[in-house]
């Protein structure tokens, strides 16, 4: 009964100086924050990868280019007709 009773205080005096020690819970925000921090470079490196791909394809591929500026510019080649849907308003 005293060995257990012993081994209780033991772990519970260390648990209070291990959890209670602002230096142990700083070290937990940085592991939070360093994981944090990986994911998001992990992202940004993938939407970097991707751009650069995209870059090289508007460098080396006129119809892309057409296309982007068609799509995001609403450019229409000489004599084609450009159509736009209106949606019907909604009664009130």
């Amino acid at each position: 009964m005293t060995k257990s009773w012993a081994w209780a205080v033991g772990a519970a005096v260390a648990a209070f100086f291990l959890f209670a020690n602002a230096g142990f819970h700083d070290l937990v925000l940085r592991a939070r924050e360093k994981w944090r921090i990986e994911k998001r470079l992990a992202h940004l490196r993938s939407d970097h990868q991707a751009l650069a791909k995209e870059w090289t394809q508007i460098q080396q591929d006129p119809s892309y280019t057409e296309y982007l500026i068609r799509k995001n510019l609403g450019y229409v080649k000489k004599g084609e007709v450009e159509y736009q849907i209106l949606k019907p308003k909604e009664k009130s």
